[in-house]
Formats: structure tokens, C-alpha cells, sequence
């Protein structure tokens, strides 16, 4: 029998293929990227595997979400505002660690974040065109419909920038056979449906990210044949390009508004 992945195996289920396949490559075992890094130049393997991750991870927030899909907005908003008050109040209750003018500012904050419940209450009685369940239900049905599409999209783009610079590096692989292989990264970020968890989630999410660095890593090594240091610098860049980006953008937001105050407080200059 040959299953999808282009192995030959014995009479094995197909879903435990693809679990041993998985569980290879979350150990980076060389075996899975090679297959698909190796196999036959068709895409579709790869965003098979993206799909199949994406629609995992929309059910999952489908099904966290559902309790909320028979709540009425008003429950949800009142949620919210309690959860915020909540908060403030246990953050006052270490008074004797903070100044009394800082107590006085908690104490103003949360009287301006109430005053804003009845401007919200008023919002949501404003009628729509459909029933509420029914928006609710389409925003809900969106999560579960788009999270495959949002993951082929992010893990499109991030791969396409780590060929980029692993070709930059001297790097021998293919587009498609990389794409395969690197498909096989998306998996740990199941970890992020598990954001949910108080104090753990967001761990869990920073996790997944980690680990599928470490599957971009390996799945650059196995089809570009790359060194190690040059395959790790292959999946680091982009980002650490992007993130350069970022700070040069905010850098010169930040001069435009010092410009521009430093203006506004010298009305002379102006004239020159």
C-alpha cells in the first residue's frame, strides 16, 4: 500500500501513518521531511497537511466558543466590564504596597470604564438586520471556516521568506519540495488552540511557536543541505528583519510626533 506521503507501507491504517509521521517529525527525526522534501514535486501534500492542521484548530475555537454563541451580548458585555473591575479592585487590595495617589488613579480608572457600560447597553440595543443568534452564529461559523485559510496563509508567506534567505545562503532545494517538507512546521501550533487555559495558554501558544522554528530549521537543513548555522540563520532572519522593520518604523513615528509637538510649542519657528 502506498499512502499520500509516498511511502510504502504495510497494512497499516492510514491515520496511524500519519500519526507516526507527525510524531517523527515533532522529534526531528530526518525521515518525514526527507519524504516529503525528497518526493514527488506536488503541493498538494503540503497544504494537505496545513489544511488538515487549520481545520483541527478552527473546530477546537469553534468549541470554545460555542457557550458564547447562546449568550446574549448584553451577558457578554456585562462579563467583560465585571472581569476588568475585578481585576482593578484585586490589584487595589495591595494598598499598602502602593502610594495613595496611585490608589486615587485605580479608583478614577474604574469609575470612568463603568461610566462607559451605559453607552455599550445602548449600542447593542440598537436593532440589526438579522436576529442577534443569528450574527453570533455566522461569526461564529467564520472561526471554524477561515482558520484553515489564515493558516495557509501565514505559513505561505513565513516559508516563501525562509526560502528566500536559505537560497540567499547557498541553499540547493526547491520551492515545492521545501514547501512540503516545511508544511510539517504548522503542526506544534496546535498547541495555540489551548490558549484559552488561564496562565498556561499563552505559554502553550509561545511553545508551538518555538517548536515549529525548530521543524522550519530542520526541514531547511534536509532540503536545502544546508550547515547547521546556516539553516538556523535561514529561519531566523526574515524575522529578525521584520522585527528590525518594526523598530525603524516606530522610530521615525516617534520623531514625527517629537517633530511635531516640538512645533506646536514653538509657534516662531514656524515663521522662519
Amino acid at each position: 500500500m502506498t499512502t499520500s506521503l509516498g511511502e510504502e507501507t504495510s497494512p497499516l491504517p492510514f491515520a496511524s501513518t500519519w500519526f507516526a509521521t507527525a510524531r517523527d517529525a515533532l522529534t526531528l527525526k530526518p525521515e518525514p521531511y526527507e519524504r516529503l522534501g525528497h518526493g514527488k514535486a506536488s503541493i498538494r501534500q503540503g497544504i494537505a497537511i496545513v489544511a488538515v492542521v487549520g481545520l483541527i484548530i478552527g473546530v477546537v475555537a469553534a468549541l470554545v466558543a460555542l457557550p458564547a454563541l447562546f449568550r446574549s451580548p448584553a451577558a457578554a458585555v456585562d462579563d467583560a466590564f465585571n472581569g476588568i473591575t475585578q481585576g482593578l479592585d484585586q490589584f487595589r487590595s495591595f494598598g499598602g504596597q502602593t502610594p495613595p495617589e496611585f490608589q486615587q488613579f485605580l479608583e478614577m480608572y474604574k469609575r470612568s470604564i463603568e461610566s462607559f457600560r451605559p453607552f455599550i447597553a445602548q449600542i447593542i440595543a440598537i436593532r440589526a438586520p438579522l436576529p442577534p443568534f443569528f450574527e453570533r452564529f455566522f461569526s461564529w461559523a467564520g472561526v471554524l471556516i477561515t482558520s484553515p485559510f489564515a493558516l495557509l496563509a501565514g505559513w505561505l508567506s513565513s516559508s516563501i521568506w525562509i526560502m528566500l534567505f536559505a537560497r540567499l545562503l547557498g541553499g540547493r532545494g526547491g520551492l515545492v519540495h521545501y514547501l512540503n517538507a516545511s508544511a510539517l512546521s504548522v503542526i506544534p501550533q496546535l498547541l495555540g488552540v489551548l490558549g484559552f487555559i488561564p496562565c498556561v495558554g499563552g505559554l502553550l501558544a509561545l511553545i508551538g511557536s518555538i517548536w515549529g522554528l525548530a521543524m522550519q530549521y530542520k526541514a531547511v537543513q534536509v532540503t536545502h543541505g544546508l550547515s547547521q548555522g546556516r539553516a538556523i540563520a535561514a529561519v531566523l532572519l526574515p524575522y529578525l528583519l521584520f522585527v528590525l522593520l518594526i523598530g525603524l518604523m516606530a522610530a521615525l513615528v516617534a520623531l514625527g510626533i517629537f517633530a511635531l509637538v516640538s512645533s506646536l510649542g514653538n509657534p516662531g519657528s514656524s515663521q522662519l
